[in-house]
C-alpha cells in the first residue's frame, strides 16, 4: 500500500497534467487525492514545499525509468529514452511535458527549484552517458551534454508552440545524430 506522501506525489502529478503549474493549487491537488487537503498540509507547509518534494519524487522516478530502459535490448534504449524524454509515450506524458516547462521556468527566480533541476540534469546526463558508453562514442560525456541539450531544446520548443506531432520527426533526427556520434559506424 502506498504511503500518504507517495499518494500526494501521484496526485500532484495528475493535477500538473490536468492544470499545468500556473493553475496548480493545493486544492487542485487535493481534488486528485482522496484523503483530503488537510493531510497535504500535514505533510507540506505550502505549494513551494510540496513542489520541492515533488521534484525529489521526480528525480527518483527518473532513475527508475532509466533502470527500466537499461533492461531493454541495446538497440531499443535510445528510442525508448527519447520517447519518454520528449513526451511521446501518450497524451498524459505530453501534458506533463507542458507542466514541466512551466515549472522549469520558475527555476530562473527560485534558487531551490534551480538546484533541484540542476540535480536532475546531472542524472539525465549521467544516464545518457551510460547508454552511450555501450557504443563507440569517443567522448560519451560531451555527447551526453549535447544530446541532453538537444532534447531539452526540442521539448521546450515543441511544447511552446504546441506541436506534439513534430516531436516524432525530431526524435528520428536526434536518433540519427546519436548514430553519428558512434565512431564505428
Amino acid at each position: 500500500m502506498a504511503s500518504s506522501k507517495q499518494e500526494i506525489m501521484e496526485a500532484t502529478y495528475r493535477a500538473l497534467c490536468k492544470h499545468g503549474y500556473a493553475d496548480l493549487s493545493i486544492q487542485r491537488i487535493a481534488d486528485e487525492f482522496d484523503k483530503g487537503k488537510s493531510l497535504i498540509y500535514y505533510h507540506y507547509d505550502d505549494k513551494e514545499d510540496l513542489m520541492l518534494s515533488f521534484l525529489d519524487f521526480l528525480e527518483a522516478f527518473l532513475q527508475e525509468i532509466h533502470e527500466e530502459i537499461m533492461e531493454r535490448p541495446a538497440d531499443e534504449r535510445i528510442d525508448e529514452f527519447l520517447a519518454t524524454a520528449l513526451g511521446l509515450k501518450d497524451e498524459e506524458h505530453w501534458e506533463f511535458q507542458k507542466a514541466l516547462l512551466e515549472l522549469k521556468a520558475q527555476a530562473a527566480h527560485n534558487p531551490k527549484f534551480a538546484e533541484k533541476f540542476r540535480e536532475m540534469d546531472e542524472i539525465v546526463i549521467s544516464n545518457i552517458e551510460e547508454m552511450l558508453d555501450e557504443t563507440e562514442v569517443e567522448d560519451s560525456h560531451a555527447a551526453a551534454e549535447i544530446l541532453a541539450s538537444c532534447i531539452e531544446g526540442a521539448a521546450s520548443r515543441k511544447v511552446s508552440v504546441n506541436d506534439r506531432e513534430g516531436l516524432e520527426e525530431l526524435k528520428e533526427n536526434i536518433k540519427r545524430c546519436v548514430e553519428a556520434f558512434d565512431t564505428e559506424k
